[in-house]
């Protein structure tokens, strides 16, 4: 009985500490796709959500241009798809796209078994992520570059982000996750989340990693934000708007982990919060 007991007081505790905040994070995005839900059939520029606020597909546009001289996009794709089939880098790119799916619960998992002090750390740089990115998803409702290619407002731009699992004989595969985009919030595009997630996994486990392990952490978020643009999912500035909120994020929760422990009048210690997760000594 009282091993039964225990049992059901850890399994409520993991629902509670892990699932419910997942659970809380997918509700936020079905939120913001609520709100954008009548963007879905009218996808143009001046295109109103629920609370009337407009759809932008024009400006990122400009401002890649701007910043590159022509977009990445489709100086990308006339120079890396090849039309008789997709290559091995196509493969890396689907690969690193679909990682996004999968790295947030796995390393909330991961911590929650082995690395406990830092669990609560990571679930709340997630959740403040989360909050971020869905909220503008509400606020500033922006289209993908495969959208603006489809409505002529730039060069060509396809969608490819599932041509790789071609490449490596698992078409079923991307043909699950392209059932999955289709039914998700086309409009959600600023900031990038999935840039956002890859920085929030460098940023996260930057502090005290080696020089090598920090070369890897760094990698991860410019493959994705490589594999997003090649494959018309995001432009380069909302790959970089994901980035700085990424970072804002851990920044910002480590500031205030260290002034809730050592008190604001004095000087905090570094690698607590979110990048680090275990509290700093109080001072004496």
């Amino acid at each position: 009985m009282a091993l039964s007991a225990g049992w059901r007081g850890r399994a409520l505790l993991q629902v509670r500490r892990i699932w419910l905040p997942l659970g809380a994070v997918l509700l936020a995005y079905g939120v913001a796709a609520a709100v954008n839900q009548p963007l879905r059939d009218r996808i143009r520029p001046g295109a109103q959500n629920h609370l009337g606020l407009p759809l932008h597909v024009v400006e990122p546009v400009r401002a890649d241009e701007f910043v590159f001289g022509t977009l990445p996009t489709t100086w990308l794709q006339q120079r890396l798809v090849d039309p008789s089939g997709p290559h091995w880098y196509d493969a890396a790119v689907a690969l690193v796209y679909a990682s996004h799916f999968v790295v947030i619960p796995a390393v909330a998992v991961l911590l929650w078994r082995w690395d406990r002090p830092r669990f609560g750390a990571w679930i709340g740089c997630v959740g403040l992520l989360v909050a971020v990115g869905t909220t503008v998803y509400i606020l500033y409702p922006m289209a993908p570059p495969w959208i603006a290619a489809d409505l002529g407002l730039t060069g060509p731009a396809r969608r490819i982000s599932g041509i790789g699992w071609d490449y490596l004989g698992l078409t079923p595969v991307g043909d699950l996750l392209g059932a999955g985009q289709a039914s998700s919030n086309p409009v959600a595009a600023m900031p990038s989340m999935h840039a956002a997630a890859a920085a929030l996994v460098a940023a996260f486990f930057w502090v005290g990693t080696a020089w090598w392990g920090r070369v890897a952490l760094a990698l991860y978020p410019l493959a994705m934000g490589f594999a997003l643009v090649y494959t018309a999912e995001h432009y380069v500035v909302d790959v970089l708007a994901g980035v700085l909120a990424a970072v804002a994020v851990v920044v910002g929760r480590n500031r205030w982990a260290a002034r809730r422990v050592v008190g604001p009048a004095q000087p905090t210690a570094t690698g607590s919060g979110c990048a680090d997760g275990r509290p700093a000594r109080r001072r004496p």
